[in-house]
C-alpha cells in the first residue's frame, strides 16, 4: 500500500482542463491529433499536475508518465526517455509534440485494459446543531456542497457506479414518521438524479439513519432500533434504482447479469424477521460481484446477514467471478481514532462481527462502509481482506479534534479501477473542511486474483 499527498483536479468535459499552477492540457481543438488529454482520455487513462515540480503525471491502468514542462527527460512506465521537443506553456495551455503523443501511445498500447471504474462513500447527512451549514442543508439536512462536489469528481474519473454506503437523510423521526423521511428522500434523490443522466449509476445502500428510529423510552433511556415501517418507507423511496434493468443497460452498456430481485435474506435466516428485498441485493457485472447488505435489520440492529451472504458469495464464485465487493453502512471493526472513539461497528457483538469477517476474508471480498464520519483502510485480524471505510461524505467529522492521522478531519471517497487481468486499484481522495484542492491520500492495490 503507498501512501500519497498530491492535488489532484478532475478531468473537465469542456475543451480545456485545467492541471493546476496555471497550466492546462489541450484538446484536439487546440492542437489537431497531437492532443495530450484527447489522447490519454481515449487510453482510458487521467492527467495530474504537480505545480511545485511543473510536472504532468499520466496514469493508465496505475501504469504512469511523467513529463515536465521545459525539459526533454521524462519518464514512461518507469524508464527513462528522451523526449524531441520538451512541453511548454503558450498563453498559459501546456503544449506537446505529435512526437510525444506517439511516443507515450506505443508506450502504453500493450497496458491492462480497464474494465470499469466505480466509486464509493457514505455519511452526508446533517443535524441542525451544524454551524456552518446554508439555509438549505438546514432545511433539509444533508451536506449538498460535499455530496455534489465528490459526485462531480466521480464522474470526472468515468466512474459508472456510486455506492453509496447509508446515512443519506437524517431520519430518526418521532414514530417512523413517513411525511419528514419522503421529504429528505425528496432532496437526497433529486441531488444523485443527475449523476444517472451524466453515466452513473448511483445504488444506494441502508444506513441506520434511514432503518431505525431513535427516541427516549419510559426509563428516560435513548433507543435507537429499526422499524418495519422505516424499512417500508426505504423501499417506497428507492425501490426504483434497485434495479432498474433498462436504465442500467443504458448507463453501463450492457444488461445486468447475476441479478434475482428475490434472492435477499429470508424470515427466519440470519434472525431476520421483517422483508429484506432492495434493503439486501446483489448483481454482476463485468466479472465482478456486488453486495449490498443492511447492517440494522428489524429485530436485530448492528449484525449483518451473515448466513445468507456467504451463500450469495459461494453462488458468485461459482458463476466465475474474479471478485467480491460487499457495501454495507456499518463498518465490521470500529477505528479507534483517539481515545474518544467509542465503539460503532458490528463489533459491538464481537462473536458476530468475527462470523462475518469469517465470510468475508473465506470469499477473498473486500467491505466498503460508512457510519463512522471518517475515511480509514484496515486489513482486520492480520488476514488479506480490507475494511474500507469511507463515513466522511459530508457528515460532521467523527474525530471532533486534530488526530495523529492528518486526513481524519477530511471529507473522502474512493474510486476504484478494474482491470482485464484481475488487477484493482484503490484511490482514495478528499479534500479538508475548508474546501481546500482534492487530494489523492491514499493508493494500493488488492492482491491478484481478489
Amino acid at each position: 500500500m503507498k501512501k500519497m499527498l498530491k492535488t489532484w483536479i478532475g478531468a473537465s468535459l469542456t475543451s480545456v482542463m485545467l492541471l493546476g499552477g496555471g497550466a492546462t492540457v489541450v484538446t484536439a481543438a487546440d492542437m489537431g491529433d497531437s492532443a495530450l488529454r484527447t489522447t490519454i482520455e481515449s487510453m482510458n487513462g487521467t492527467l495530474g499536475w504537480a505545480s511545485d515540480a511543473q510536472q504532468i503525471t499520466v496514469d493508465i491502468a496505475g501504469s504512469k508518465a511523467t513529463l515536465k514542462l521545459g525539459s526533454v527527460d521524462a519518464t514512461m512506465k518507469g524508464q527513462a526517455v528522451k523526449l524531441d521537443k520538451a512541453p511548454y506553456l503558450a498563453n498559459g495551455v501546456t503544449q506537446v509534440s505529435a512526437a510525444t503523443v506517439t511516443q507515450l501511445k506505443d508506450a502504453f498500447k500493450s497496458t491492462d485494459k480497464l474494465l470499469f471504474t466505480y466509486s464509493s462513500v457514505g455519511d452526508c447527512r446533517i443535524d441542525s446543531t451544524v454551524t456552518d451549514a446554508s439555509a438549505q442543508d438546514l432545511k433539509w439536512l444533508v451536506n449538498s456542497k460535499v455530496l455534489t462536489r465528490m459526485m462531480d469528481e466521480m464522474q470526472a474519473q468515468k466512474s459508472s457506479m456510486l455506492f453509496y454506503n447509508g446515512d443519506m437523510i437524517m431520519g430518526y423521526t418521532p414514530n417512523s414518521d413517513v411525511n419528514i423521511l419522503n421529504r429528505e428522500y425528496a432532496f437526497w434523490r433529486g441531488i444523485v438524479a443527475t449523476a444517472f443522466e451524466h453515466g452513473m449509476y448511483v445504488f444506494p445502500v441502508p444506513g441506520n439513519h434511514e432503518t431505525q428510529d431513535n427516541y427516549v423510552d419510559s426509563n428516560g433511556k435513548t433507543v435507537k432500533v429499526s422499524t418495519k415501517a422505516n424499512e417500508d418507507t426505504w423501499r417506497d423511496n428507492m425501490g426504483d434504482i434497485i434495479v432498474d434493468q433498462k436504465r442500467f443497460a443504458q448507463i453501463l452498456g450492457e444488461n445486468i447479469a447475476g441479478w434475482d430481485p428475490n434472492n435477499y435474506p429470508q424470515i427466519g435466516m440470519d434472525h431476520i424477521t421483517t422483508q429484506q428485498q432492495q434493503l439486501d441485493y446483489s448483481f454482476d457485472y463485468r466479472g465482478s460481484h456486488f453486495v449490498v447488505i443492511n447492517t440494522d435489520p428489524t429485530g436485530n440492529d448492528s449484525h449483518a446477514p451473515t448466513e445468507w451472504l456467504d451463500k450469495d458469495l459461494k453462488a458468485a464464485k461459482d458463476r466465475g467471478m474474479k471478485h467480491s465487493f460487499i457495501f454495507g453502512h456499518k463498518l465490521a471493526y470500529t477505528y479507534y481514532f483517539d481515545s474518544s472513539a467509542k465503539i460503532s461497528g458490528l463489533d459491538v457483538d464481537k462473536d458476530a462481527a468475527s462470523a462475518f469477517w469469517k465470510v468475508v476474508q473465506d470469499n477473498k471480498a473486500t467491505y466498503l462502509s460508512g457510519h463512522e464520519h471518517i475515511f480509514n483502510v484496515s486489513r482486520p485480524n492480520n488476514g488479506s481482506a480490507y475494511q474500507v471505510v469511507v463515513g466522511s461524505g459530508g457528515s460532521p467529522f467523527e474525530a471532533k479534534k486534530a488526530t495523529s492521522n492528518p486526513i481524519d478531519r477530511d471529507y473522502a471517497y474512493v474510486t476504484v479501477k478494474v482491470y482485464e487481468s484481475g488487477k484493482v486499484h484503490f484511490d482514495a481522495y478528499g479534500f479538508d473542511a475548508f474546501y481546500g484542492p482534492t487530494q489523492n491520500f491514499m493508493s494500493w492495490d488488492l492482491d491478484q486474483g481478489f
